[in-house]
This record gives structure tokens, C-alpha cells and sequence, in this order.
């Protein structure tokens, strides 16, 4: 059953990309997905268009009905609701690699 799943991925990026110069980012993730791993690799085959890879998944689980998101996420999840084929990657948390 296709629910909605929320990504938390820490990602490389090409140099550029991002306003902030760095390459690494954490995300937040929203899409429609059946299980943890069609979530993921549904997220990881649309970044490659940008020739960015996932470096990490931090966590893959449903969207709580209900539940109390920050109104970034409870946006992206609404417009996920309207299009089965979304993919919503909010604000991206860069850092400087050590």
C-alpha cells in the first residue's frame, strides 16, 4: 500500500550547487512510497539526475496522521497529497566537511 514516507538523507552534491559552497547536506524528504527501501531508491535514482548521491539514510518511516510537523514539513506534505508522483526535498542543511 503507497502511504506517504518521510526521508532524512544526508547527501553529496556537486560542487556549486548549493548556495553555501559546501557539497554535503542533510534533507528532509517527502514522497509516496510502499515500503522503507521503494522510498529510498525512489529519492536516490531522482537525485542522480543532479549527480548527487545519498551518503546516508538517517531514517525512512510513514508520515503519522495527525502527527505534529514543522509547517515546512506539514506544506510538504500537503502538496505530496495532490501528486502521486512528488518528490519534495525541503530545506537542505549544508556543513563543512572537517
Amino acid at each position: 500500500m503507497q502511504l506517504i514516507w518521510r526521508i532524512v538523507a544526508e547527501i553529496l552534491t556537486e560542487s556549486g550547487d548549493l548556495q553555501s559552497g559546501f557539497t554535503k547536506a542533510f534533507v528532509n524528504v517527502i514522497t509516496w512510497a510502499d515500503s522503507p527501501e521503494s522510498a529510498n531508491k525512489k529519492f536516490g535514482d531522482y537525485i542522480k539526475r543532479f549527480n548527487w548521491h545519498i551518503i546516508t539514510v538517517e531514517f525512512s518511516q510513514p508520515i503519522i496522521e495527525g502527527g505534529e510537523y514543522s509547517e515546512e514539513m506539514e506544506g510538504m506534505i500537503e502538496s505530496t497529497r495532490e501528486n502521486p508522483n512528488a518528490i519534495i526535498l525541503g530545506t537542505f542543511f549544508t556543513y563543512k566537511e572537517n
